[in-house]
């Protein structure tokens, strides 16, 4: 049986409470209690509690409210362990559903990894590879229009749409992918949270206070705008916090939790830097391949081992669990709490120091993935309709996410065209299904399988060496398997594995490994690297943007 109630080893950080006393009913200005960091959410308010999807009416389907957050590797969540930086909020949240210990981002960076979550399709599919440019050249553009995707999908069933904050998938200045209320902000970087411009619904403002009660505000303020209305709402709440990002973690720290984190900075991995950023501040690679310099590199390096970054990474996290107590307290005081079934994720993990290394997959070159880049948060609640207390063990994957949605919500005859994802619906029941625990990522010249204790990597670029971790034996992966007889067999069968998912699951025209190209950009701009590619395939052609010949509709 691969679900896990909790243990009384477990109760620290999951034992049952009664969550409406944790969510502070006005804007905290202290943390009582320890957690740790903010991700991405789903809150599905269902109308009738305990009632089959299949059951449903489209008038009784369940209102949906995605949470999203920036960067949130799991181990960072009081949920999953942590015991320096507080999310109360979340981890309440967490005691109260299921928690999935194994859930796995599809790519390394924001655009793909969001596409990814929205249309169930990995990178190689949707052509997004790298985080998007925040203003593309072509009006109206958007990455992901021609696939089924989650907005749209719930759009053409009935529901009111609304997106507030990071969008990062295509053009910002009108609603796409079906949203009929849109806030957002015409970047999909972040370099301050405070003064910054936004886009409200076609109107263009500044806003000085920190833009994740920001967010917060617009997200209760849509959802106040649909109490007693017959259409069900889905909110995608996007937040561009906590954001462990350079330059705008090395920025002195200034929200309302910082003192308490410089009072008690929280710790991190103290390793030396690893030898790919070292050469990549140098401006060159191990092998003598001009890099070009920059300062993404020292960027990095400068993190590492830095209090003030781990001072930013804290204090946003709890900004971000700030939100999702407000935005709880709305949905109890609207009498919605009783109905909602929340999911809470994030896109992709960040390296805080493990292995000499700082951020996003990107955040190196050559690119190398650890367990932390792939980890995200995950977790359900519904009282009533979700068990409470449950862990599951089960390798989710991100793509896995909108199948498992149209199920729950009674839409699960329609079909996501060569997906490979997989509904865990009923694992939200407390079943136990049949589940191939492996887990498939992508990023550029990088592709890992991890499957039961074992994390294969390959390369692109041979130069590099591919790795094999033992990740029970070495779970900091310390000691590469790769030429080690004893496992010639293991990476073999990880490698067949690995190959036959992307041939079957690439799209020719997206397929960075096999002369396919990617929407937008590559390794250019931030790299120089894109000959990678075109001195491989003769004929290559350059990123690019342009609107499809269709785009997706149900009706």
């Amino acid at each position: 049986m691969r679900n896990t109630a909790l243990l009384e080893s477990d109760r620290a950080p999951f034992a049952p409470t009664n969550c409406k006393r944790v969510f502070s009913r006005r804007m905290p200005t202290t943390v009582k209690a320890a957690g740790s960091f903010a991700g991405l959410a789903l809150f599905i308010a269902v109308q009738l509690p305990g009632m089959a999807a299949a059951e449903t009416t489209p008038a009784q389907r369940p209102n949906v409210i995605v949470i999203i957050a920036d960067n949130q590797p799991a181990r960072l969540l009081g949920a999953y362990g942590n015991r320096e930086i507080a999310t109360p909020n979340i981890d309440a949240l967490a005691r109260s559903g299921v928690l999935f210990r194994n859930a796995f981002a599809a790519s390394g960076v924001c655009s793909p990894t969001r596409a990814a979550l929205l249309t169930g399709l990995m990178p190689s599919q949707t052509g997004i590879h790298v985080a998007l440019p925040g203003q593309p050249e072509l009006e109206g553009w958007s990455a992901i229009e021609e696939f089924r995707n989650l907005p749209q999908t719930l759009a053409d069933a009935g529901y009111v749409t609304g997106l507030v904050g990071k969008y990062h998938l295509g053009r910002h200045e009108r609603p796409q992918l079906g949203f009929s209320s849109w806030v957002t902000f015409p970047s999909g970087h972040t370099t301050t949270f405070y003064d910054q411009e936004v886009i409200d619904n076609g109107r263009r403002y500044r806003v000085e206070q920190h833009l994740t009660d920001f967010w917060t505000d617009k997200a209760i303020e849509f959802i106040e705008q649909r109490q007693g209305a017959d259409e069900p709402f889905f909110l995608y709440l996007s937040y561009n916090g906590p954001y462990m990002l350079p330059p705008t973690v090395l920025l002195p720290p200034r929200n309302r939790h910082a003192e308490r984190y410089r009072q008690a900075t929280p710790s991190m991995p103290h390793e030396p830097i690893h030898p790919y950023l070292e050469a990549w501040a140098r401006g060159r690679s191990p092998t003598g391949e001009m890099v070009r310099e920059g300062t993404t590199a020292w960027r990095a390096i400068n993190a590492i081992n830095n209090p003030v970054a781990m001072i930013n990474t804290a204090a946003e996290t709890t900004m971000v669990d700030d939100g999702v107590g407000r935005l709880l307290d709305s949905l109890f005081e609207q009498g919605l709490r009783e109905n909602t079934l929340v999911i809470y994720t994030s896109d992709q993990g960040s390296r805080f120091g493990h292995g000499g290394l700082w951020g996003n997959t990107s955040w190196s070159f050559p690119f190398t993935v650890h367990g932390v880049n792939m980890e995200v948060p995950l977790m359900f609640s519904q009282p009533g309709r979700v068990p409470e207390g449950m862990v599951r063990e089960e390798f989710i994957n991100q793509v896995d996410m909108f199948p498992t949605l149209l199920e729950y919500l009674g839409l699960g005859e329609l079909e996501i065209r060569d997906s490979a994802g997989r509904s865990f619906a009923t694992m939200l029941e407390g079943a136990d299904p049949e589940w191939d625990n492996a887990a498939f990522f992508e990023f550029v010249t990088v592709r890992v399988v991890r499957a039961g204790r074992w994390k294969y990597m390959k390369r692109f670029d041979t130069a590099e060496p591919h790795t094999l971790f033992d990740l029970v034996a070495d779970p900091e992966e310390k000691h590469n398997l790769i030429d080690d007889p004893a496992h010639a067999d293991m990476v073999a069968e990880l490698d067949r594995r690995l190959t036959e998912f992307f041939a079957r699951y690439s799209a020719p025209k997206y397929d960075l490994w096999n002369g396919g190209s990617a929407k937008a950009i590559l390794l250019g701009r931030h790299y120089g690297r894109n000959e990678i590619f075109s001195d491989r395939f003769p004929g290559w052609r350059e990123p690019f943007v342009e609107h499809p010949d269709a785009v997706f509709r149900d009706r």
